[in-house]
């Protein structure tokens, strides 16, 4: 169906006022998630390393086994953003009308499928830039014009596929989509016929959040500047380290007020896009 950039816009909007508490506990509970996760993972490997030091006799399977705890966190880690992500747009979509649980269950049980995605786009992204790397090397024998041609239809084919695919992740979250494959290809239908809208709200919502946060390091950034000059001229007394401290602290707050309010923005957004597109189809899987 034909996208309308105004309702997508304006659904996302009425998607975060009518539904803000819930996404908002929806991202402070994974946000816990991800520090006690991270707490308990960095005490396991320092108490390992610490162990180990001093019992093992080969460093080299320390260092091994460093190195696949190390990518066995990471894994896990990148496993609960991606529940976060699933678990935000499955409470965002107009669709259906989640509960709290059943977002939040959603989010880990979409988490696989969308691990399974990013693997399947970093293939895709590497056999991509040898296939163009190629084609620019042939296309290089026409000089410049070739040069800049190639560069143009690169961006081209960037923009176009990055639409294409632009509402894989409601498709798993919201679809209940399993394979991932599956899901590309439901996108790659949902977006038919409408690549230049899709490009055109893509557009104002970059533009939207960009002057956002232009405002937002325009406001602390230059407080910050201002308070190291003064602590600066002031000969780093106490009183003014004190103020610079509690004046990071703040910025620090601010960023992750920012960082929480952009996340639920992505997700509202991208749950509204899909939603635009989807239409009437129906939710061939819900979590309710």
């Amino acid at each position: 169906m034909s996208l309308d950039i105004g309702a997508v816009l304006s659904q996302t909007f009425g998607t975060i006022k009518s539904r803000f508490g819930p996404l908002l506990g929806l991202w402070v509970v994974f946000f816990v998630i991800q520090i006690v996760f991270s707490a308990v993972m960095l005490g396991v490997i320092g108490t390992g390393m610490a162990f180990s030091g001093g019992a093992m006799e080969n460093p080299l399977a320390m260092g091994f086994g460093f190195v696949v705890l190390m990518i066995v966190f990471y894994v896990f880690y990148v496993l609960i953003g991606f529940a976060q992500s699933a678990s935000l747009t499955h409470q965002a979509s107009a669709l259906h009308s989640p509960p709290f649980g059943s977002s939040f269950v959603a989010g880990f049980k979409c988490s696989p499928t969308l691990l399974g995605l990013a693997i399947i786009f970093i293939v895709a992204y590497f056999l991509a830039v040898l296939v163009l790397a190629i084609i620019g090397g042939v296309m290089s024998f026409a000089g410049d014009i070739g040069s800049a041609l190639f560069i143009l239809l690169t961006i081209v084919l960037a923009v176009y596929v990055s639409c294409r695919i632009s509402v894989v992740i409601p498709v798993i979250a919201v679809e209940g989509q399993r394979n991932p494959i599956t899901a590309i290809a439901r996108s790659w239908k949902l977006t038919e016929g409408n690549v230049l809208r899709i490009f055109g709200v893509l557009l104002v919502y970059v533009l939207m959040v960009g002057a956002a946060l232009l405002l937002i390091f325009a406001i602390f950034g230059g407080t910050l500047m201002g308070m190291g000059a003064t602590m600066a001229a002031a000969g780093s007394r106490p009183e003014d380290v004190a103020g610079m401290i509690g004046m990071m602290g703040g910025f620090f707050l601010v960023m992750l007020v920012v960082l929480a309010l952009m996340t639920i923005l992505w997700s509202s957004f991208m749950a509204a896009l899909h939603a635009g597109l989807a239409g009437n189809e129906g939710v061939t899987e819900t979590f309710a």
